[in-house]
Parts: structure tokens; C-alpha cells; sequence
């Protein structure tokens, strides 16, 4: 019999109910399917993340903490920042699937994901550090730039098809345009 393990058990959950949500939100997801995916029961979510809620919430914080540790800011370098989340949405499409479904069902009445908050507040302090050395623009506060920076970075993966078929249709040449749009905008 092998050796049960409960890390890997709640590892999978988390993975199976990233593309749970990302598919279907958090109204439409079923914990049993998702814990069909992960291969046990629906009475794992329960006892692993006590809610359907809960566990998006976990996934969306695991989430937060790879994007951050996989496209690290840069203040001294916003636009390869830029870049780099880029090249990771371009990579995992169900990532920008999911924080659609965060925005569209987690709108008040619910806590702000304490990941998502620290991750923010730490990108807002090394921005406007960078700004007060005088290697960033001014022009926008540190939050404005951050939020520029990421919504850039993120122009065609929030955009429906017929818009973004507008513009290049190459990640090379799409990533181009969000880095040399960003440098523009912080460029003291």
C-alpha cells in the first residue's frame, strides 16, 4: 500500500481546481468534478479548504505567489517587467481566465486576498523608490504605474478577439509593443 500523502493530495486540488475555475468561474465550477480531476474525493475540498470559496481563493493566492516569483519586478526595469508578464499570460492563457472570473464574482462584500495585497503594496513601495531615485518618471504616482504597467502588459489578453486581431498577431512583436509602450510611460 503506498504511503498516503497529504501535501500532494492538496497540491492536486489546487492544480485541478486552477483549471476548474478557470474554466467555468466560481458559481459554475463543481467541487466534484474538480475533485474528479485531482483524482479524490469532494470531501477533501471540504476538509483540505473548508469552502468552494475558500479554495478559489487559495488558488488564485498560489497563483499570485508564482506569477510574482516567475516575473519578479523590476522598478529599475518596468518595461522588461512588463514584458515578462506578458511572455507568462501569453504562456498560461488560464491564469488571465481565472483572474476574469476573480474580477466578475469576487466584486464586494468579500475580504481582498491578502497575497494579492501584499504582492501589490511591495511592486507600489519598490516603484515609487525607483521614482524618488529618479530613475522612473513621476508623471503618475506609483500605483498609477503600477496598474499601467500590469493593463499594458496585458492589452490582448483582456481584449476579445476582433480587437486584438487588430494589432501584430506574433508574440514577438505584441511583447515589442507592451515593452516600448511601457518605457515610454516611465521614462523620467
Amino acid at each position: 500500500m503506498a504511503p498516503r500523502d497529504p501535501e500532494a493530495k492538496r497540491r492536486a486540488l489546487l492544480e485541478a481546481a486552477l483549471a476548474e475555475f478557470a474554466e467555468h468561474g466560481i458559481a459554475g465550477a463543481r467541487v466534484d468534478r474538480l475533485a474528479g480531476r485531482a483524482g479524490c474525493s469532494a470531501g477533501l475540498v471540504y476538509t483540505y479548504f473548508g469552502s468552494k470559496e475558500e479554495l478559489f481563493d487559495a488558488v488564485f493566492d498560489e497563483v499570485v505567489v508564482r506569477t510574482t516569483e516567475q516575473a519578479p519586478i523590476t522598478p529599475h526595469d518596468l518595461p522588461e517587467y512588463a514584458g515578462a508578464l506578458f511572455d507568462g499570460q501569453t504562456a498560461h492563457p488560464e491564469v488571465m481566465r481565472l483572474a476574469t472570473w476573480h474580477r466578475l464574482e469576487q466584486q464586494g462584500g468579500r475580504p481582498a486576498i491578502e497575497a494579492v495585497t501584499r504582492a501589490n503594496q511591495a511592486k507600489i513601495d519598490a516603484i515609487r523608490q525607483a521614482q524618488e531615485e529618479g530613475r522612473l518618471s513621476t508623471r503618475f504616482t506609483a500605483p498609477e504605474l503600477l496598474m499601467l504597467t500590469i493593463n499594458t502588459a496585458s492589452m490582448w489578453a483582456l481584449q476579445n478577439q476582433e480587437i486584438s486581431d487588430l494589432g501584430p498577431s506574433d508574440h514577438a512583436a505584441r511583447r515589442a509593443t507592451v515593452v516600448e509602450a511601457v518605457r515610454r510611460l516611465v521614462e523620467p
